[in-house]
């Protein structure tokens, strides 16, 4: 009886390290997915900000029809600086460029005979977020199609 429990002195000892061995790298992979998806998450919510911070410039522009006055007198693209608040490491950029101008005529009840012009431009807004040593979190560009129609 002596005998067998000398022989199984060191067996529960070896067994426990190797469980405990697998637990701690099944605890370690568990620590890395985690931090992988908490990274996942930040980034996907940087980029949310910084493309609602480009529609935001876009519908800036849009909302001001002065932007489209200028613009169609203008061969060149205007920039144009938001005028709504953001935070010191999220920039917003709006650009307006007139794509195309044509006249139409006939149908329109008001002021017959004159006709219409009809300008096509295209709106372009930039959402960017920068940590303080310049480098650029995430960054997401819109643009947008409208056509304006003034008399002629």
């Amino acid at each position: 009886m002596n005998s067998t429990i000398a022989k199984q002195e060191g067996a529960i000892l070896i067994t426990t390290l190797i469980i405990l061995l697998l637990l701690t790298a099944l605890a370690t992979s568990s620590f890395q997915s985690s931090t992988m998806q908490e990274k996942m998450a930040a980034a996907s919510a940087q980029h949310s900000v910084a493309f609602q911070t480009a529609e935001s410039a876009v519908e800036e522009v849009l909302n001001n029809s002065a932007n489209f006055a200028t613009a169609s007198l203008s061969s060149t693209t205007l920039d144009i600086a938001p005028q709504f608040n953001t935070d010191n490491s999220i920039t917003a950029e709006a650009t307006i460029r007139q794509r195309g101008r044509t006249n139409t005529s006939g149908g329109f009840s008001i002021v017959q005979g004159s006709g219409f012009v009809a300008y096509v431009f295209e709106v372009t807004g930039r959402g960017r977020i920068q940590r303080s040593d310049s480098t650029i979190v995430s960054e997401s560009n819109v643009a947008q199609g409208i056509q304006w129609t003034a008399p002629n």
